[in-house]
C-alpha cells in the first residue's frame, strides 16, 4: 500500500530517532509528517486533538507511525487505536540507522493470502488467520482483540474471555465439523493457541513464532492429532449451530 511514500517514511522515521515518528496519509495522496506531542515520545506518539480533527474533515487513507528498536508489530494499543480509527495504520521500525518497509493493517488493508501469508503479532498471528478464515469460507466477521506480544505471559487470557463476544459454544471434540475452532495451551496456564478445524482429522493454523515477525513461519495443514497432547477445546459458532 502506498509504495510511492516509503523512502519518505523510511527517512523520516530514521531522523526522529529515538522518538517515534507520526504521519497522517490523506485521501488527496499526501504523506505529511506531524509533531508527536506524547508525554513520552520515545515510546509512544499522540497527534494533536486540532491536527487530528482537521485530518479527519480532509480525508484519513493511512495514520503510521515509527517503532524505534522495535519491536516489528502492532501493540495493544496500537491496535485500539487502529479500532477506533477504523482506517488503517502502519509500523515502520528502525534502529536510527535503516528502517524497515511499512506494514499496514486494518481497515481497508487488503487481506493477506490464508496460505502464504508471514508471522506478524497482531496482524497475520493464529488469531487472524481464524478471523480471515471466518470472513472468507463463512461470511462471519469475527471481532478483533486488541493484544500485546505474549499477551499470555502478562496475566491475558484472551480466548476464553473473548468466547462469548465472539460468539462461540463449547462442543465435545467427538462432535467436531469443519468450521469448528480448537484452543491450544503451549506452555502456558491458559490456552494462548488456537485454529480452525477443516474435517477428516485435518487442522489449519498458524503457530506462533519466537519472536513477534518471522516471515519464515506459515500457517500450516496437517493432522490434528499431532497437537492431541495439546488441544484443550473446541468451540462452534453460533451461526453454524443446526
Amino acid at each position: 500500500m502506498f509504495p510511492k511514500h516509503v523512502d519518505q517514511l523510511r527517512r523520516e522515521a530514521i531522523a526522529a530517532y529515538p522518538n517515534e515518528a507520526v504521519w497522517i496519509i490523506y485521501a488527496d495522496g499526501e504523506c505529511r509528517q506531524y509533531a508527536n506531542v506524547a508525554s513520552d515520545p520515545a515510546t509512544a506518539f499522540r497527534l494533536d486533538k486540532r491536527t487530528l480533527a482537521r485530518a479527519t474533515a480532509r480525508g484519513i487513507a493511512a495514520i503510521v507511525h515509527s517503532h524505534p528498536d522495535g519491536p516489528d508489530c502492532p501493540s495493544e494499543a496500537d491496535m485500539r487505536g487502529q479500532r477506533d480509527t477504523g482506517v488503517p495504520w502502519a509500523i515502520v521500525s528502525t534502529n536510527g540507522q535503516d528502517a524497515t518497509a511499512p506494514f499496514y493493517w486494518g481497515g481497508e488493508t487488503p487481506r493477506a493470502d490464508l496460505e502464504n501469508r508471514p508471522f506478524r503479532h497482531g496482524v497475520t498471528d493464529c488469531y487472524s488467520l481464524i478471523r480471515d478464515w471466518y470472513a472468507l469460507e463463512l461470511g462471519v466477521d469475527l471481532p478483533e482483540f486488541p493484544r500485546d506480544w505474549e499477551w499470555w505471559q502478562q496475566g491475558g487470557d484472551l480466548y476464553r474471555l473473548g468466547l462469548e463476544q465472539a460468539g462461540f459454544v463449547r462442543v465435545e471434540q467427538s462432535e467436531a465439523q469443519r468450521g469448528d475452532m480448537f484452543f491450544c495451551q503451549l506452555r502456558s496456564k491458559v490456552p494462548n493457541h488456537a485454529g480452525v478445524y477443516l474435517g477428516d482429522g485435518l487442522a489449519f493454523h498458524h503457530l506462533t513464532a519466537a519472536k513477534p515477525f518471522d516471515p519464515t513461519r506459515r500457517p500450516k495443514r496437517e493432522p490434528i492429532h499431532r497437537w492431541r497432547d495439546f488441544v484443550t477445546a473446541f468451540y462452534r459458532h453460533r451461526s453454524q449451530m443446526e
